[in-house]
């Protein structure tokens, strides 16, 4: 109501010639602190006559079988993932991603869009792969992995950032597992208006905070599995996610997402008092439970810790990670 009052002062000023002046400043000023709505544009996705694979959006949870229509606010990226059926193959983008060459395109929302996706048949196997994705706590790096990179990955497992895979793909040559892991913050680097719009929504207390962050995390991860799959279309790959970084790998799990089907299971690791429990919970050195269609398994270890988290993976992989 003060507003509206004061818009009714400036314009009895309006009415005075002696006043313009002033009035003319005063509106500025008012329509300069005023809420408006954010620009949304929209993305046009489009699978070339609707056969062969599917178009995922990131951030979000959108999957584009032959067409659909993506909101997004100005300025934000978007990553488009052509992802092919069994028996396809990618074969190229039109409209807007046109003179992108490979099956990941990021754009920046500043007008509405149409992009489409070609997928061809091919007769080339694909052979079923089995892979890690390690995931670190937003408070550390991917380096904390760096032990048990060293001791069963030879020191080499590519990072994922943004759904891209970056470097040549690496593996346990004892049991042929893959590895990847995350770096976190891609979108959130290059959109930090969108997350604090996102704060503002659910209120700025830590619970709120850390609810929107497990959504936004949670995306990443998805981008994450996305890049992995673009290498291995027939995946099986295990979630191994530290602290808040598991609770992020839950928030991707409980999407109702095509990929989901190929996560063999989550082993979250949490931190352990000196009685060996769990600080936050005082629940039972591990534990494991079924989220239909994913297991998740519950581990009081640090990162460092291989032989522990060894065991747990051969437990929750029903034995296709053997511990030496």
């Amino acid at each position: 109501m003060k507003i509206y009052r004061h818009f009714f002062a400036i314009y009895n000023d309006l009415k005075a010639p002696v006043k313009t002046t002033k009035g003319l400043l005063l509106c500025a000023i008012m329509f300069a602190f005023l809420p408006f709505p954010a620009v949304a544009f929209t993305l046009d996705a489009q699978v070339a006559d609707g056969l062969g694979g599917r178009v995922a959006g990131v951030p979000g949870n959108t999957e584009c079988v032959s067409n659909c229509t993506i909101q997004a606010a100005d300025q934000t990226l978007v990553s488009l993932f052509a992802l092919p059926d069994k028996g396809y193959r990618f074969k190229s983008w039109y409209g807007k991603c046109a003179n992108t060459l490979g099956p990941l395109c990021t754009l920046r929302a500043d007008e509405d869009i149409r992009v489409g996706a070609r997928f061809v048949k091919t007769e080339a196997p694909q052979m079923p792969a089995k892979a890690l994705l390690l995931l670190h706590d937003e408070r550390d790096k991917h380096t904390v992995w760096n032990e048990f990179v060293k001791q069963r990955f030879n020191n080499r497992c590519p990072i994922v950032y943004g759904g891209v895979v970056l470097g040549d793909d690496s593996f346990d040559s004892h049991n042929n597992v893959y590895c990847y892991r995350i770096a976190f913050g891609y979108y959130d680097m290059l959109n930090h208006g969108e997350t604090a719009r996102g704060l503002q929504k659910v209120g700025d207390t830590r619970k709120a905070k850390d609810r929107f962050s497990g959504k936004r995390l949670g995306y990443e991860v998805r981008a994450a599995v996305l890049g992995v799959s673009d290498r291995h279309p027939n995946l099986n790959l295990t979630l191994l996610g530290q602290a808040h970084a598991a609770l992020a790998a839950q928030s991707f799990l409980q999407a109702d997402t095509v990929e989901r089907t190929s996560i063999v299971g989550l082993l979250a690791l949490q931190q352990a008092n000196h009685n060996g429990k769990d600080m936050a919970s005082e629940k039972p050195r591990s534990e494991i439970f079924q989220a239909e269609p994913t297991a998740v398994l519950k581990l009081n270890a640090e990162p460092d810790q291989d032989a522990k988290i060894s065991a747990a993976l051969a437990k929750l992989t029903k034995s296709w990670w053997m511990a030496r």
